[in-house]
């Protein structure tokens, strides 16, 4: 057995990749801090199910787009928040924060980038 152990080590990811729920939605990590989305660009296709892991590095952030009725507040310390995504129309729409954070705020900008299914926003 303990020969096949190191054959074991490299097969087990791939199987754990298989065994994934293939209608499961999409994750992505969103930080937040003052002033900034990191990434600033969130790119999705049209009608795909995400779910975005919102955290904020200091205090409390609004992860808010207006266009698409969502407003999801924040906490400060490291907690995560979490926001469900499935677009139903394509376009790019301004992501901004909600909660006042400093001097800063007004400029705390990001994107959500919705495409067609199939095609590449860049």
């Amino acid at each position: 057995m303990k020969r096949y152990a190191p054959m074991l080590l490299l097969v087990l990811p791939f199987v754990v990749v298989q065994l994934r729920d293939p209608n499961a939605p999409r994750t992505i990590d969103v930080t937040l801090s003052r002033y900034a989305f990191s990434p600033e660009r969130i790119e999705v296709e049209l009608g795909e199910r995400v779910s975005l892991n919102v955290v904020s590095l200091d205090v409390a952030h609004g992860f808010q787009v207006k266009e698409l009725g969502l407003n999801v507040r924040v906490p400060a310390g490291g907690r995560t928040a979490t926001v469900e995504l499935n677009p139903k129309a394509a376009g790019t729409f301004e992501i901004t924060c909600s909660e006042y954070c400093g001097s800063g705020h007004g400029r705390m900008k990001a994107w959500l980038i919705v495409t067609p299914a199939g095609v590449n926003a860049d």
